[in-house]
């Protein structure tokens, strides 16, 4: 695959990894607080979840303008989902099961 390419592949996954996260950090946090409160909280989770989502898919060896910036490889994809899906229990799922 051509190295653009898989930046790009990565910007997206890494980028919507970080809104997902931030809309469930949000949604689940303006029923408890201010939506200003809320919003920041959520805003620091996205951030974490930014950084370490990115250095999944930074290569082990990396050495700046010699080796590729990010390496597209399934076991750092199914992690970003993992975790994803994991926030989704612990934000989405688990309040609504409490609730009936």
């Amino acid at each position: 695959m051509v190295p653009e390419y898989e930046k790009i592949i990565v910007l997206i996954i890494v980028l919507l990894a970080s809104f997902l996260t931030w809309k469930m950090v949000k949604d689940f946090y303006i029923t408890k607080f201010h939506s200003i409160f809320a919003h920041l909280i959520a805003i620091i989770t996205a951030s974490f979840m930014l950084l370490s989502s990115m250095f999944l898919f930074m290569p082990k060896n990396y050495q700046r303008g010699v080796t590729a910036e990010v390496e597209l490889n399934f076991l750092s994809v199914a992690t970003v989902i993992a975790m994803l899906a994991i926030l989704y229990l612990f934000f989405k799922y688990m309040p609504d099961n409490k609730k009936k």
